[in-house]
């Protein structure tokens, strides 16, 4: 996967990182660069912050954290993390370790 070069690009990037931001932790926050470049105030330049960001984006989808699937006989964890930008939440279950179960950001 290359580099988005234009909105156009952004724009279906925004889409699967939509779409895949259950599956992984913080999507919010660690694509805010990414998703700056599709204000209209602005004029479309990719940064080293954006790049970063993207970079960042494909080695997490190379080894996404694994989901477990919920056991209703256990309790569950909320997690919250909230800064300037983003909320995001982990929500896990206390089995052998904690483990994820569902991520929003």
């Amino acid at each position: 996967m290359r580099s988005p070069r234009n909105v156009k690009e952004v724009q279906r990037l925004a889409g699967r990182i939509a779409s895949l931001a259950r599956f992984l932790p913080c999507m919010a926050e660690k694509s805010r660069p990414i998703m700056t470049l599709l204000k209209k105030a602005r004029k479309f330049q990719v940064t080293e912050e954006c790049e970063a960001s993207f970079q960042n984006f494909k080695v997490m989808l190379t080894a996404p954290p694994l989901l477990a699937k919920p056991d209703p006989q256990l309790d569950m964890i909320v997690y919250i993390s909230v800064s300037d930008k983003a909320i995001s939440t982990a929500l896990v279950q206390e089995q052998a370790e904690q483990v994820p179960v569902y991520f929003i950001s």
